[in-house]
């Protein structure tokens, strides 16, 4: 799990990362679990446990290579205006933590590291911008490819004292362009990324915990998942500080975590309790005897992946160990025939810390990304078809797989660049293209080859008496005056559609017309019916029974059917925009 969250002052900042849970202050233990992090801490020679006072002046904007530069801007009393930065917090699943503090694997917190570190590598190089003026039109945009300076904190404890390893990674609001010069973040590219940059730390993960033996289990389409072996029930008996996030959510009636992160951030800030300093020993035990309790031993869990590890050593040919996985479907595997990816996250670009795999892998997880994604959305963002891909299998192919990949299906035309205002950097299917095509074309073969129900005149007569609004009189004369055969209505929520449809069936019927309607769902078909009195079944009912009719297979009596069925018929599509491009399709055919 991802959150990204603004630090509010550098003071608040530096003694909120300065300590946590059992360890003290001076603690160095809690000290080695800090690090820097990122090209531009590294060019400021920032390397090893982070120190209190250099963590505080860059969060306060001051650059550290003895040139006195701060950013910032000027106050009305003078003062330096500057926002400390980001705090972006990387969880590692309940199971995870379960077999890294519980069970005492040291390899699981390593790789926990090791996939925070090359999530940071990513997001520094596709996420980390900050704004210039632009020199041909002289406005400010957003500009990547910034070296970030970055500090990492890891711990292992939850506010309700749970095991919980998490690493709060802290993008100071700095940045070093090409030119050398530091200025402040841009954020939109963060928050734009979020869902992708959360499941590639899971998907790194994943692939780390695979190579020391653990089997990794899907337990969500988004790619969440958990260590094979360890029960629902010991998951959720760990996880009262989730608990707490999910009721204050609950009672409020916004969703659920997974689907909502800005606002669980907002209900973990709600629920948030003082921290309290327990002994490390302490709680320990207090897990190990939690555990035993449930019937769950976390030392035999990692026994077994230390045994696997062990006899699936890479052989002298270089080949990766096969390891498992299971989703919904059951237990798979999959093994690497290319070279071994290294354990250092340092490397050429797009390349992770899991086994890489032959290409055909990533294939399967791009093709189904496009399907999943395109059968709702003709237009989806670039970083929602990598996450997606990712999600397919965690572990299993790497980003930089999976980039190749749709780079290459760019190049062979089976993906388009869209670019129009609000889908910055998205992508459409060479597939779905054609039929938001077809789908054009249709409706424009329908423009004045239609029937109006009434003159415009007649209908104006009609509604200049009345309580409908001015919006509202416009949409009805445009649907029963227009002669196209496809009209659209856009009307905002509490803006009266429903009211409106009505008083457009009543009119219709006074001239031997009926009005159909077909809904995303069957409780807004019931809405529909009930307010507007227009009988309604969903979409989806209408177009399956209609099957034949949408692929060509309509026959000279069937056609004689329908065209008496539907004579004089003004089909109602209520949400029209929630249909997908395959539906509008097949309901204009």
């Amino acid at each position: 799990m991802l959150s990204i969250g603004a630090i509010s002052s550098a003071a608040q900042g530096a003694r909120y990362f300065e300590r946590d849970g059992y360890y003290g202050r001076d603690d160095p233990a809690h000290r080695d679990a800090s690090a820097w992090a990122g090209r531009g801490a590294e060019d400021l020679g920032l390397e090893g446990p982070v120190d209190p006072g250099t963590f505080r002046a860059v969060l306060e904007g001051r650059v550290p290579d003895g040139s006195g530069t701060r950013l910032g801007r000027r106050g009305r009393d003078g003062e330096i205006l500057h926002r400390p930065g980001r705090d972006l917090t990387f969880s590692a699943p309940k199971s995870v933590s379960l077999a890294a503090l519980a069970g005492g694997d040291r390899r699981v917190v390593e790789a926990h590291d090791r996939a925070v570190r090359a999530t940071l590598d990513w997001v520094e190089r596709n996420a980390a911008e900050t704004r210039m003026k632009d020199p041909e039109t002289g406005n400010m945009a957003r500009v990547g490819n910034q070296r970030i300076v970055a500090a990492t904190f890891r711990h292992d404890v939850s506010r309700s004292l749970d095991p919980q390893l998490h690493t709060h990674a802290v993008l100071a609001n700095m940045a070093q362009g090409g030119d050398g010069k530091w200025r402040s973040m841009a954020n939109e590219g963060l928050y734009d990324r979020q869902k992708l940059i959360g499941m590639l730390y899971r998907n790194e993960l994943a692939a780390g915990l695979s190579r020391l033996g653990y089997g990794i289990e899907k337990t969500h389409a988004d790619g969440r998942f958990e260590i094979a072996g360890v029960s629902r029930e010991a998951v959720e008996a760990f996880s009262t500080r989730r608990a707490e996030i999910e009721a204050a959510m609950e009672a409020r009636d916004l969703g659920a975590p997974g689907d909502n992160p800005r606002l669980a951030e907002r209900a973990a800030l709600m629920t948030r309790a003082a921290k309290r300093e327990v002994g490390r020993e302490e709680l320990r035990d207090v897990w190990t005897q939690q555990a035993v309790d449930l019937g769950f031993d976390a030392g035999e869990l990692v026994a077994e992946a230390l045994d696997r590890s062990a006899g699936a050593e890479i052989g002298a040919d270089g080949v990766t160990p096969e390891f498992e996985y299971a989703d919904d479907g059951g237990t798979r595997s999959g093994s690497g025939d290319g070279p071994q990816r290294e354990e250092s996250s340092k490397g050429p670009a797009g390349r992770g810390t899991g086994p890489e795999l032959p290409s055909s892998s990533a294939a399967e997880a791009v093709t189904w990304a496009m399907a999943h994604l395109s059968e709702r959305e003709a237009v989806f963002a670039r970083s929602d078809l990598l996450a997606a891909a990712l999600a397919h299998t965690p572990g299993r192919v790497s980003i930089g797989d999976v980039e190749r990949e749709v780079a290459g299906l760019e190049r062979a035309g089976s993906l388009h660049a869209v670019d129009m205002p609000g889908a910055r950097d998205s992508l459409a299917t060479n597939r779905t293209v054609g039929e938001e095509r077809e789908t054009v074309a249709l409706m424009r073969a329908g423009q004045a080859r239609g029937h109006a129900t009434m003159r415009s005149w007649m209908v104006q007569a009609h509604l200049s008496r009345g309580p409908l609004t001015p919006g509202q009189k416009d949409a009805v004369k445009l649907i029963l005056s227009a002669r196209d055969r496809v009209v659209g209505v856009q009307g905002y929520a509490g803006t009266g559609k429903t009211t409106m449809l009505d008083r457009a069936r009543r009119l219709a019927e006074r001239k031997g017309w009926r009005m159909a309607g077909l809904a995303p769902s069957a409780s807004a078909a019931q809405t529909l019916a009930a307010e507007a009195g227009i009988p309604t079944e969903t979409l989806q009912k209408f177009l399956a029974r209609n099957a034949g009719v949408a692929e060509g297979r309509l026959t000279r009596k069937g056609a004689r059917a329908m065209r008496a069925a539907f004579r004089k018929t003004v089909l109602v599509v209520d949400e029209g925009s929630l249909a997908s491009t395959v539906q509008a399709r097949d309901l204009l055919r």
